[in-house]
């Protein structure tokens, strides 16, 4: 079975590696190529949401902080409110807020202003994502998937995924599709609009961008004559998108800002143990986060999870700072020899993953203070998450707890068996640069 799937000539050309092995023994049961890494997408994620379970672990939750560096007179804030991210990915998300819940929390943060005695503000909010730094996407990301709503990276602040809904207007087929708005409003947003209204059913558009670059470029097709069609994109500045939001809800709620609310970014960031800490708040826990980007694939999360334990370690979230942290850590539990990681969720192309790393981190963590926490996010074959038609109705339903990883010319499962005579399997399947259908590589994976 294993000779015909890596001699399948749908496969000619591509890297495969393969490894499955039994935990109790760690005797090899299938094997091919284990030790040649290769990019393999949203398998990554088993490697970053391992880290952040153990060094935050399961139970840790990111906190934003709430200064000012004036006083409080009569329900005046006669000063500065500084808000300080701490890299919470959950605020606003759709994973956790139902659809028009997502501004609950930052209501929640007026009205606890206004508990503290606080309605009026004659100074400026300032919104400080810097936590997380502004080097942008990590290495090996492209444009074309930065500008989509899966290439939205964190910041130290971020509201709704880091993700805007473009709204377009289509007309009969071969006219171009019509901009109507964004929500958020992104009105620095300079789009060249190249998408066709089509007959077609569904999504088929892109969106094109970079972190900070305010350019998107549209291209696809629409389904015709819709009067308002959604398409998600990423949003080109966290900060700057987090701060239009809060200044939406507070002009909402008729509060009194004399000084507008304001990006942190080219200020001087003040010593926040010099100023007065108003309160605190706590976005969702690491496991829940982890468990949504294991089950749901979702790559801010994951790259939020890395940088977050950089940040909480060191007071340094950039990427460059959490690659050295995951580094060390990978070191010191797995062997890594031609292990290289540039990001958390696999998005990067420039990753090398073997067989071998998936099945060393497998088999450490069924030994990790959080062995159940980790094993709890993964999805399940026929069941949940990205998963769920995966040996569907045949034997391993229900038994596969794995992760997938899908890009363009890459396929790759990662994860544990449970067999019908009771063993525990670890077992990675990484097919990387092949030129057949996707369907086709999936359906000869669920046969092995």
């Amino acid at each position: 079975l294993l000779k015909r799937f890596v001699t399948n000539k749908s496969f000619s050309g591509a890297k495969i590696s393969i490894l499955a092995v039994d935990l109790s023994s760690f005797d090899t049961l299938m094997s091919f190529n284990p030790l040649l890494p290769t990019a393999t997408a949203s398998t990554t994620k088993l490697f970053s949401t391992a880290m952040a379970l153990e060094l935050l672990g399961p139970d840790y939750r990111f906190e934003t902080t709430f200064f000012t560096d004036g006083l409080i007179e009569q329900g005046v804030l006669k000063g500065n409110l500084w808000i300080k991210g701490g890299g919470d990915v959950s605020c606003g998300s759709k994973y956790f807020n139902g659809e028009g819940k997502e501004f609950e929390e930052m209501d929640a943060w007026i009205d606890s202003l206004k508990k503290l005695g606080i309605h009026e503000i004659q100074g400026k909010v300032i919104v400080d994502g810097s936590d997380f730094g502004y080097e942008g996407t990590p290495y090996g990301w492209s444009g074309w998937d930065a500008g989509n709503y899966f290439g939205a990276f964190p910041a130290g602040l971020n509201f709704y995924d880091n993700v805007a809904r473009y709204y377009f207007e289509t007309g009969k087929p071969g006219i171009r599709a019509r901009l109507i708005h964004t929500s958020p409003i992104q009105p620095n947003l300079q789009l060249t609009n190249k998408i066709i209204s089509a007959s077609v059913k569904g999504d088929h558009s892109n969106l094109q961008g970079r972190a900070y670059d305010e350019h998107r470029i549209a291209t696809g097709k629409l389904p015709a004559y819709q009067s308002s069609y959604m398409v998600r994109g990423s949003v080109a500045n966290p900060e700057f998108n987090f701060a239009e939001v809060l200044k939406s809800r507070f002009q909402l709620d008729s509060f009194k800002l004399s000084g507008g609310v304001l990006p942190a970014r080219g200020m001087t960031i003040p010593d926040y143990d010099c100023l007065y800490r108003l309160f605190a708040t706590y976005g969702r826990s690491v496991q829940e986060i982890a468990h949504w980007t294991n089950r749901k694939s979702v790559n801010l999360f994951a790259e939020g999870l890395l940088n977050g334990v950089a940040y909480k370690l060191t007071g340094d979230g950039r990427n460059s700072k959490a690659l050295k942290i995951y580094s060390e850590f990978l070191a010191s539990r797995i062997d890594t020899m031609g292990l290289r990681l540039y990001d958390g969720s696999g998005l990067s192309r420039n990753n090398r993953i073997a067989a071998s790393h998936f099945c060393d981190l497998l088999d450490y963590m069924t030994k990790s203070p959080v062995s159940q926490e980790f094993f709890n996010t993964l999805p399940i074959a026929g069941k949940s998450g990205t998963i769920s038609e995966l040996c569907k109705g045949a034997t391993g339903e229900g038994r596969v707890y794995a992760k997938s990883g899908t890009m363009t010319g890459i396929k790759s499962y990662a994860g544990y068996i449970h067999t019908l005579s009771g063993k525990k399997l670890a077992f990675a399947f990484v097919v990387s640069g092949y030129s057949c259908s996707q369907s086709t590589v999936k359906q000869q994976m669920e046969i092995l």
